[in-house]
Formats: C-alpha cells, sequence, structure tokens
C-alpha cells in the first residue's frame, strides 16, 4: 500500500513540475542572444553554441491581444510563424500565415517554450532551440 502511494504522489509530482507559460508571462520584446542549439536526425539537440551572421536576428515581440513581430513588423513568413499567436501549456501556435504557393517547406507553426527564467527564453522554434534575453 505504501509503495502504491508513493508511486502515485511520484507521479503527480512530475505531472505538475513544470509549470504552464501563460500569456503574461511571454509579452514583450525579445532579442536574440544568437546562441542556438540544432536538432539532431535523431531528435535531440547537440551542444550549444553561438552563430556569427551578417544579417541580424530580429527581435520578437509577443502582444498582450496575441500578435506576433518580427523587428515591430508582421510575424507572419512562409512556413515559420504567423501574425498571431496561441498558447496552450507551453505550446506556441501561429495562425494567420503566409500563402506561399511557390515555395516548398515543412511547416512550422508550432513552437514550444522550454523556459522562461527571470529575463532569458528558450524557444523551440522546430528545428532549432535558441535563447532570447527580454528588452526593458
Amino acid at each position: 500500500m505504501k509503495l502504491t502511494t508513493l508511486f502515485i504522489t511520484l507521479l503527480l509530482i512530475a505531472c505538475t513540475s513544470k509549470e504552464d507559460i501563460v500569456p503574461t508571462t511571454i509579452t514583450g520584446k525579445w532579442a536574440p542572444t544568437y546562441i542556438t542549439q540544432t536538432r539532431q536526425a535523431d531528435g535531440t539537440f547537440d551542444t550549444w553554441h553561438r552563430i556569427n551572421t551578417f544579417a541580424p536576428l530580429p527581435v520578437y515581440e509577443f502582444t498582450s491581444d496575441g500578435r506576433f513581430l518580427k523587428d515591430g513588423k508582421s510575424g507572419a513568413s512562409c512556413c515559420l510563424s504567423g501574425s498571431r499567436y496561441n498558447i496552450s501549456g507551453n505550446s506556441i501556435t501561429f495562425t494567420e500565415t503566409l500563402n506561399c504557393p511557390n515555395v516548398d517547406c515543412k511547416p512550422c507553426l508550432n513552437w514550444k517554450v522550454d523556459a522562461i527564467k527571470g529575463d532569458t527564453l528558450i524557444l523551440d522554434e522546430c528545428f532549432t532551440r535558441n535563447k532570447y534575453t527580454r528588452l526593458k
């Protein structure tokens, strides 16, 4: 009986230990840190590394009314995001996407919030996991 009670208690703790992301937690502007991980063929991520790019990565903004912006403009892009978002648990689902009939890509309209700790946001954007910092 004690073993069953212990098992159920551990199961409940495991199921409730990860907090859901509420929209007010993610609301605001998030600047890229250029620190990323790439998803491997087996689904795991490689080690964190800094990327170098000639073009700056956009600042993401999640507004309180459900809009998603990149550098202050609509976040809608072919295959990767939409101009509106919804959050359920730690999943972000995008809507109002661009219609791109000449683009052949694997859609990525569901992102995962891996963590929000202080001013750091870690997003699983389907193929990569990226770190962002909150702009004040």
